[in-house]
């Protein structure tokens, strides 16, 4: 039953990539990476990043301690300390605001650990820009993992989660919890004002919120790599994001 749910409550599959696009760049996206403590992959992730035509970098560093932001600027990313307090939810809600004040029309947001493959976004970027969804999500579920990228409980519970929390509003989604996100800037209008995560529970929120605010989201298949450097996600962080979950899942 989940198998077949899995297959006929997706977008339609967006083939390849536009080679002229990858040229010209993407003058009006915005990819933002929120970070903390990253200087062992944000390098080959700018690379990376630019490589495919995503030249408007903004990272949103939450007061790192090695040389993230040095490093960052160094490729030429523009370079925030994140506003809010400290989390992730704060720096992508950092990075919204910027986002808002600025004049691009898609916002593109991917972990700055190294797990998230840049090019990967050009198919949602597509998706969005073609009118079809106002939020894509890449699913990592769905998509190509390197072995011990993800282990069994956190495939598990991400994919349990998205389908109640999917449920609860009569839809079907296999990957919440993503890092990866393009956003149309109508979307990022109207869901800023009802963000208000300071951590990893952000992803929930930003699903939660679209869906109430009837927007069209849709996800898609993606890649997911072994991070690079030291992971911040532990078991008290796993437990709180249980928490978030049932709490979206009563509200």
């Amino acid at each position: 039953m989940l198998v077949a749910l899995m297959v006929t409550d997706t977008a339609p599959a967006v083939q390849g990539t536009n080679q002229a696009l990858n040229q010209k760049g993407f003058p009006n996206t915005l990819l933002m990476i929120p970070t903390l403590n990253e200087e062992d992959a944000i390098q080959t992730l700018l690379e990376e990043a630019k490589d495919c035509g995503l030249r408007n970098i903004l990272v949103v560093d939450g007061h790192s301690k090695d040389r993230t932001r040095e490093l960052a600027e160094a490729k030429g990313a523009s370079v925030h300390e994140q506003e809010f307090g400290r989390g992730k939810g704060c720096g992508v809600r950092t990075g919204m605001k910027l986002f808002l004040q600025g004049n691009a029309e898609v916002l593109c947001i991917i972990d700055g650990d190294g797990t998230n493959i840049p090019s990967d976004l050009l198919d949602m970027i597509s998706l969005a820009k073609k009118g079809e969804a106002d939020v894509v999500l890449g699913s990592r579920i769905r998509g190509r993992r390197d072995p011990r990228s993800m282990n069994v409980l956190t495939f598990v519970s991400n994919l349990t989660i998205s389908f109640l929390l999917g449920a609860k509003f009569r839809r079907l989604f296999t990957d919440i919890q993503t890092g990866y996100w393009v956003l149309m800037r109508t979307a990022v209008e109207r869901m800023y004002p009802s963000i208000h995560s300071t951590g990893f529970e952000i992803e929930m929120e930003l699903f939660t919120t679209a869906l109430k605010e009837k927007l069209r989201v849709t996800e898609l298949p993606v890649g997911f790599r072994v991070r690079e450097g030291k992971s911040k996600f532990s078991f008290r962080l796993r437990m709180r994001n249980l928490y978030y979950a049932l709490t979206y899942l009563a509200s």
